[in-house]
């Protein structure tokens, strides 16, 4: 057998695509050189051809071993039952099983030799295996469950799933809604301290509410690093498993009312002026904002640990209850802040765990020990500021269901996390860090994406009962009506790519889809949770098969869906999905208009001079497209000739006829970006650059308070909720 038999072969069982099709539906065979550095990343040895034999070898006895999976996951649409693996000379005529469910109850019974059917046969050595399918019973509860099989030394985790998402009710008969999805860094207000936070969050909440809307959809608001505000991006966290602390309000907290200290430091010129001039900014002075706010949240905790926990007060039972309920996970979190905040300290070029010296790198060395022994009160601190993020943050749902909306605030769970966070550090055996994630090379581009992200390794993910997964989109679902996944296709597939090289040397690695989605389908429905998946590009069809069937609702980014010379009908859109006109990683529509996003790409050499003058030719016919289709769906300004040579300049009458397009869609759910009602032409973000452009650091253009208070915007809010019941 030739080598690169054998890493295909190798390649086959870990996971690795052999081909996959590209965004024209064409098919692209995945070379054995690029499945070489995803196995080396997953730890194999290809070096020679002995050690990749011997890989295989491995890989096919640990198959055989294991007697029963380390974990299931059961669909109630589909039949019960698992795989269970034993020599054919010693096959029992009877098996007994043990459940024992989430909640304490046991459940016993037996199944015959011949209740069982084989489904493959193999070897190890000489001994002949065979695996067969176990039948379970069909009224198993939905939940988290223990398996044992008498004589089987280990036991299988049983997750049982329902079959689909949840719903509201009103979703279910064909309701159609609308909301805001936002930027929460980016908003400003006259109570905020230079960026969005929770509080705001609550009035947009409110004031949305009160405009009709159902929704506010975030940014992902996962935890960053602390102490280094500078790595701003929300699609790079420390953890997605916990929250961005400077979204927290300093002067809603609770102590805040009761310590004198903070008070008197909050009231005093030099922190005012500070204030004020973060306040004014165009762009968000993150460094300045984190200054205040620990300043003062340190203030904050010194007074809680005097007076609250030193008396064991309700406020103290409150926060402990916290701790405990997030366990190890918490601590271990906190612990990774208190120990990045103490190397910064020591070199502030200290970006991430993989700079500290080793007996630190991992969570349960001896000197890691010692440090959390000698820094109780300040591991303390940081689970004490991820106990205030929760409390803020689930004000806001609270307010959006006191005020009648469907779904209320969404969160967007990120595709992965930072090389050098809490997460990578806490639990480095999950994760490949010699690959990034991102995606294959396309016509937009050539060289494909390396978004720098360490993936999961599948394989412990498995191991590890998906633990790690369940505790994030657990804790993402929390206090929330809805939760949007980020690249949902990263539950089938992610093109892993070699560090420091592009992605056009990558490959794909395939997930446990149905696994994932089990989990996905059983914390959404026990948390009351809408979910949305970001399904945009290449889409394959596994995906395209899995989440209509799950009510798992897709999403259209409207800009994107010209076909010729106008836009889809909005009775043709898809139904059970969100519907965009732009997001994060588009201009917004002034700014796309304008070819202000072609300016930028031009002038930072993403597009050359040809490129660039390509683009906007395209662009114009796309304009012209939009006006078409206004002019077919009645909603063309007064004024504008569709059969003019050139396309209209953008105004605010545009603005609103193109998003009415987009109410009068077919999706159930429209997203209406308040940055193109302020009529903002610059990106919050620009694809493929890091410090060439203020990524994650532009704010809004007006106040909260003058922005609701304006009849222009009520108009034009009451017109989409009228169009949403057309």
């Amino acid at each position: 057998m030739s080598d690169h038999q054998l890493i295909n072969q190798l390649a086959g069982l870990c996971g690795i695509s052999s081909e996959y099709l590209d965004a024209d539906g064409l098919p692209v065979t995945i070379t054995p050189e690029n499945k070489i550095p995803p196995l080396q990343a997953m730890g194999f040895d290809s070096g020679s051809k002995q050690s990749i034999k011997k890989a295989i070898e491995k890989k096919l006895k640990e198959k055989w071993q294991q007697t029963i999976p380390a974990v299931a996951v059961l669909h109630q649409d589909k039949p019960f039952a698992i795989d269970i693996r034993l020599s054919e000379k010693k096959l029992p005529e009877q098996f007994k099983i043990t459940v024992t469910l989430e909640y304490g109850e046991v459940r016993i019974f037996r199944r015959e030799l011949n209740d069982l059917t084989i489904i493959e046969k193999g070897k190890i050595g000489k001994d002949p295996k065979v695996c067969l399918s176990l039948p379970l019973p069909a009224d198993l509860p939905l939940g988290y469950h223990q398996l044992e099989v008498a004589g089987i030394a280990s036991t299988c985790s049983l997750i049982v799933a329902p079959e689909t998402c949840y719903e509201s009710e009103a979703l279910i008969k064909g309701g159609k809604i609308w909301g805001s999805g936002i930027q929460l860094y980016s908003v400003r207000s006259k109570n905020n301290w230079g960026m969005g936070d929770y509080r705001d969050l609550n009035d947009m909440v409110s004031q949305l509410a009160d405009n009709g809307a159902d929704f506010v959809g975030l940014n992902p608001v996962h935890a960053l690093y602390a102490d280094n505000p500078l790595h701003c991006s929300p699609y790079s966290p420390s953890s997605r498993t916990y929250s961005n602390v400077l979204y927290i309000n300093p002067e809603q907290v609770p102590e805040f009312s009761e310590c004198e200290v903070a008070r008197q430091r909050f009231s005093e010129k030099d922190f005012q002026s500070r204030l004020s001039e973060a306040q004014q900014q165009d762009y968000v002075d993150y460094e300045t904002v984190a200054s205040l706010k620990f300043e003062i949240l340190e203030k904050l905790y010194d007074f809680f640990c005097k007076v609250h926990l030193k008396n064991n007060t309700d406020r103290a039972a409150a926060f402990i209850d916290y701790c405990n309920e997030n366990g190890e996970s918490l601590r271990q979190f906190a612990t990774f802040d208190a120990l990045f905040e103490h190397f910064r300290k020591q070199d502030p070029m200290n970006w991430g765990w993989p700079c500290w010296p080793q007996a630190y790198q991992t969570p349960d060395t001896k000197e890691v020990k010692a440090f959390v022994k000698k820094n109780e009160k300040r591991i303390r601190y940081f689970e004490f500021l991820q106990w205030l993020a929760s409390e803020q943050f689930a004000v806001a749902q609270k307010t959006a269901t006191d005020k009648g909306m469907m779904v209320g605030v969404y969160r967007d769970l990120a595709v992965g996390v930072d090389r050098g966070g809490a997460d990578t550090w806490s639990n480095p055996s999950l994760y490949c860090l010699d690959a990034s994630t991102g995606a294959p090379p396309d016509a937009l581009g050539p060289q494909g994406q390396n978004w720098g992200l360490p993936p999961f390794n599948p394989m412990v993910l498995q191991e590890q009962k998906y633990e790690p997964f369940i505790r994030m989109i657990r804790n993402n679902m929390r206090d929330c009506g809805a939760l949007r996944i980020d690249h949902a296709m990263g539950l089938f597939r992610l093109w892993w790519c070699p560090n420091g090289k592009s992605a056009a040397y990558g490959a794909y690695v395939h997930y446990p889809l149905q696994d994932l989605l089990g989990i996905i389908k059983l914390e959404s429905r026990r948390l009351n949770c809408l979910v949305f998946g970001e399904d945009l590009g290449t889409v394959p069809k596994e995906i395209e098969e899995a989440l209509p069937p799950a009510r798992l609702y897709s999403s259209l980014n409207g800009i994107h869906l010209q076909e010729g010379d106008r836009y889809p009908m909005p009775d043709t859109y898809k139904p059970r999905a969100m519907a965009n006109l732009t997001c994060h990683d588009t201009p917004p529509l002034k700014g796309w208009w304008e070819e202000k996003d072609l300016d930028v790409a031009n002038s930072l050499g993403i597009f050359d001079d040809e490129r660039t003058h390509k683009e906007r030719i395209d662009r114009e016919y796309t304009r012209k497209a939009v006006v078409n289709t206004l002019a077919m769906i009645g909603e063309l300004p007064y004024g504008i000739n569709p059969h003019a040579q050139n396309s209209p300049a953008f105004s605010r009458e545009l603005m609103e006829r193109f998003t009415y397009y987009l109410a009068l869609a077919s999706s159930q759910i429209t997203n209406v970006q308040l940055e193109d009602c302020m009529m903002i032409n610059t990106s919050v973000n620009v694809p493929g650059t890091s410090t060439e452009y203020p990524n994650w650091r532009r704010r809004l253009t007006e106040n909260l308070d003058e922005f609701f208070a304006n009849e222009d915007n009520r108009r034009f809010f009451h017109n989409i909720s009228q169009c949403r019941k057309a």
